[in-house]
């Protein structure tokens, strides 16, 4: 019964929900920078958890030009913010002199942090990118709840709200802090770099895990260097294509695709994530390529088994002006063991887009099965030999497909009509 008590009482106890909220914050912040790091990097390869569409999409706000300050992630600083908050709790207990200006610090802190989080949450997401992030949110939460607790336990002896605020943020007795032992200090700052130092190293540490490394550095960097002489291609656009962004641009992007192939589906998430920021800027065409005998000429032996059915229903998608939706739900729902599964469950899938009817239409349409030959014989003219192929203005590019090269990439492009 003793501990039970004891338990309920540490959780009326602001410190404790302190702590919990810095925690959380944390923890989230830092997963939010991985994620930041593998949406960068590329290598991420689906969807994150916390994405759900349009409006709710992690991955867009993690990786849009205002997920950083000057060149650092926001997510890595919220980190740091949080674990300042976390040993803010610890290195002080609540009966030392130098508590209450301790306390006075934080709640200035996340006072601020809260007016720039409304910012962020309602001008950036809601307005500008008018997307949300629920992880963001979260820590928008945790900002506010620990801002509350700290007003709650700075003023607790005082009965006028007027007067909580001016003990809670009135002028903090830095005096008090002499009092502190010089040990905890020099402890405490030792935790503080070392924390620093991991912030630092953890993009480099995420990176490794990829196989995009050093030598994929100074191949990118040779690409950038060559680019301006790369050969270029024309490719004709036509009704059946799916298309994107501003048709006047001089920017155009073609690329080369197949439903059911991994590298497709990892580049279509990057070009999911990162070309929403250029719809102005660029021109995309999408072209079916499938790997698949069956409509397939070129290849000698059956790869992707579903390839050239789920071409042709991206023909009917674009029909019926649902191309975009349609690409989205197979790239970025559909997953290796839902098409190991077969192409009925494939059709499941794929139902919020096209009803089973309309599916069993479209593939008993001999128009549909035209306009993918069609794309297939444009592939082969150009020799177009592997999936995914995209062309910049014509140009191949042959570097792995990130946020970051997209953006050089364009730039480049670019800078040549200047």
């Amino acid at each position: 019964m003793t501990s039970k008590s004891n338990f309920k009482t540490l959780l009326k106890t602001p410190i404790f929900w302190q702590v919990a909220f810095s925690l959380i914050g944390l923890i989230t912040s830092l997963y939010l920078f991985v994620h930041h790091t593998r949406l960068e990097s590329g290598i991420q390869e689906s969807a994150s958890f916390c994405s759900f569409g349009k409006f709710v999409d992690c991955d867009s706000v993690n990786v849009s030009r205002y997920a950083e300050i000057l060149g650092i992630p926001i997510a890595a600083l919220g980190a740091f913010y949080f674990f300042i908050l976390l040993l803010g709790v610890l290195f002080i207990s609540p009966k030392e002199k130098g508590f209450a200006p301790l306390q006075k610090i934080l709640a200035w802190m996340t006072a601020l942090a809260t007016l720039y989080n409304l910012f962020l949450l309602f001008i950036i997401q809601l307005i500008v990118l008018k997307t949300f992030c629920i992880l963001c949110f979260l820590t928008y939460l945790c900002t506010a709840g620990y801002l509350y607790l700290n007003f709650k336990a700075t003023s607790r002896t005082e009965k006028v709200f007027k007067d909580k605020l001016k003990l809670t943020f009135g002028k903090p007795d830095f005096s008090l802090f002499k009092s502190i032992p010089k040990k905890r200090w020099f402890f405490v700052s030792l935790i503080l770099i070392g924390f620093i130092g991991i912030l630092a190293l953890l993009p480099y540490f995420v990176r490794s895990k990829s196989s995009a490394n050093n030598f994929v550095e100074n191949s990118i960097q040779q690409f950038y260097a060559q680019w301006k002489d790369l050969p270029q291609k024309k490719f004709p656009i036509s009704s059946g294509d799916g298309s994107w962004g501003n048709p006047n641009s001089p920017i155009q992007i073609v690329e080369f695709s197949d439903f059911e192939c991994p590298f497709c589906r990892k580049a279509a998430f990057t070009l999911h994530t990162a070309l929403r920021f250029f719809e102005k800027r660029v021109y995309f065409v999408f072209k079916n390529f499938p790997l698949d005998s069956s409509c397939n000429p070129n290849l000698q032996y059956q790869l992707h088994a579903h390839a050239c059915k789920l071409a042709r229903l991206a023909t009917c998608s674009q029909m019926q002006g649902k191309f975009w939706a349609y690409h989205d739900q197979a790239f970025l729902k559909l997953t290796d063991d839902d098409i190991k599964e077969g192409f009925d469950h494939i059709a499941e899938i794929l139902s919020p887009i096209l009803s089973k009817e309309v599916i069993s239409s479209c593939l008993s349409n001999p128009k549909t099965l035209k306009m993918v030959t069609e794309q297939i014989d444009q592939a082969t003219q150009f020799k177009v030999k592997a999936t995914p192929s995209i062309y910049i203005n014509g140009k191949l590019i042959t570097i792995p497909i990130t946020v970051e090269t997209l953006e050089k990439l364009i730039s480049l492009e670019e800078s040549l009509f200047k």
